[in-house]
């Protein structure tokens, strides 16, 4: 199932099935619409079957119960094929000052998510390097505004096969960076070759290919 079902996640302490529920919420209803029409206008896909749910997780301690770890407060959404799985937005904000609740960051901690769903039609489920796909579905939600821009580049191209707290300071803005002054058919033609390679040095390869410079700090706080 999908489109505009959301589900509420519940579970009992003393055992790990999960129970899920449908719930009707017309604010989520016009993110997800508001959304989805964005995505499939930049992404160029016409997604009109199969599509994705989410997926309102109660509290912080389920989201550990599902993952099946310890999570950082900062972690409060994620993308898993079709499945896009939200804290609450009554519980958004506690016990991190990282996630104060607005209606708009709400909206765009959704579609944030819901770009990754996007991004891997088109990189064939691959989300390497990590800065490209954080900083794609960072700028492609709007979560740029909600930041401030880095007066220089010199974190992001860490993250290439991790992730953490730190890589959504940079790649929005370099994602941006790179639109704005190439387009964004470059872009999408850089996740979709993604899907081929294998390491960092065939990443700057393709890099290098499609833009003409390779993806350096140097190159990157030169276009700044």
């Amino acid at each position: 199932m999908g489109g505009m079902r959301k589900y509420e996640l519940r579970y009992n302490r003393f055992a790990m099935p999960f129970k899920i529920e449908t719930h009707k919420d017309r604010f989520l209803d016009k993110i997800y619409r508001e959304s989805m029409t964005s995505l499939n206008k930049f992404y160029g896909i016409n997604w009109k079957h199969h599509l994705p749910s989410i997926i309102i997780v109660k509290d912080h301690k389920l989201i550990d119960a599902i993952r099946g770890e310890k999570t950082e407060q900062w972690f409060v959404a994620w993308a898993n094929g079709r499945n896009i799985f939200v804290l609450d937005r009554k519980n958004l904000g506690k016990g991190s000052k990282h996630n104060e609740y607005t209606p708009e960051a709400y909206a765009a901690l959704i579609k944030h998510e819901l770009s990754h769903s996007f991004y891997e039609i088109l990189s064939e489920g691959k989300n390497r390097p990590i800065w490209l796909c954080e900083g794609t579905a960072t700028f492609t939600s709007g979560q740029n505004r909600f930041k401030k821009r880095p007066s220089k580049f010199s974190k992001f191209l860490k993250f290439h096969d991790k992730g953490g707290g730190d890589v959504y300071g940079e790649s929005g803005f370099v994602v941006m960076m790179l639109v704005d002054r190439y387009g964004k058919h470059k872009l999408l033609k850089l996740i979709k070759g993604t899907k081929d390679i294998r390491s960092r040095k065939e990443f700057g390869r393709l890099f290098k290919g499609i833009y003409g410079f390779s993806p350096t700090y140097a190159e990157f706080n030169r276009l700044a």
